[in-house]
């Protein structure tokens, strides 16, 4: 029971369904506003058992205990942390769902003060690895929902702290940001564990990374997804350079 809680794959399977039936509904196609109201409901129905999967874990835990052996004890806390994790994957894809399903609110926004937020955010990552962070003092202001800009740089820079093998204190992050005519280049390179060329484009697929990489478990994989798809929604485009064993180079244009 713990290992079927704990494999996973359920919360990419679902956003996959939605993404297939937005797409292929032909005849009767499905709206942004069907696809939200649908998973709001789906998220609430599937909370509803696993909030009563770790309510009632928990009340073994604290009045069964002595009732139960070490590895009894043990498999409910996996299947509570499990149940944890289940309900925290689906408040982000609730929050993914919402956030690509609404209008850009775009607004001139200083891409230093973004990424200052999205830094603070992984500050704990940051100093327990002992990462270095490169980024230029200015950075220009372009037209952008900030909050979606938020996701989608979180997304590169969460990749590449996430996906390293490098021991402590040797983990580098280059964030790179110039003017291209009339466009904004935004890139943030690592060196990481990179990417066999031959499959980069996957990684912007859903469960992308996760895929890729089975064995670093982590997350449900939708975060370059969703960066893309962030990108391309101002007009941008959103691509990778890398090679395996030697890092990767994630990098946007939007128009300025």
């Amino acid at each position: 029971m713990a290992r079927a809680l704990q494999s996973g794959r359920s919360e990419v399977d679902v956003i996959i369904t939605l993404e297939q039936t937005n797409s292929t509904a032909a005849e009767t196609p499905v709206t942004h506003e069907e696809l939200v109201r649908f998973f709001s409901v789906l998220s609430h129905d599937l909370k509803s058992p696993i909030f009563a999967v770790d309510g009632f874990s928990e009340l073994l835990l604290s009045d069964y205990t002595d009732k139960l052996d070490e590895e009894g004890q043990d498999f409910l806390r996996r299947i509570r942390s499990s149940s944890q994790y289940m309900k925290k994957l689906l408040d982000e894809m609730s929050h993914m769902v919402k956030l690509l399903a609404r209008p850009n609110a775009s607004k001139p926004t200083p891409l230093r003060e973004v990424v200052e937020e999205v830094l603070l955010k992984y500050n704990f990552q940051i100093e327990e690895g002992g990462v270095r962070v490169d980024m230029p003092d200015e950075m220009p202001t372009v037209n952008v929902d900030p909050e979606k800009m938020r996701e989608a740089i979180g997304a590169m820079i969460s990749n590449a702290l996430f996906y390293t093998d490098r021991p402590k204190g040797e983990q580098q992050i280059a964030i790179e940001c110039s003017s291209e005519g009339a466009n904004v280049r935004f890139c943030v390179r690592d060196n990481g564990i990179g990417i066999d060329p031959r499959y980069a484009n996957q990684v912007f697929e859903l469960g992308g990374m996760s895929k890729l990489d089975k064995s670093r478990g982590g997350g449900p994989g939708y975060g370059l997804y969703l960066a893309k798809r962030i990108i391309e929604s101002h007009g941008g485009t959103l691509t990778v350079d890398t090679a395996l064993g030697e890092g990767s180079t994630f990098c946007f244009t939007v128009p300025s």
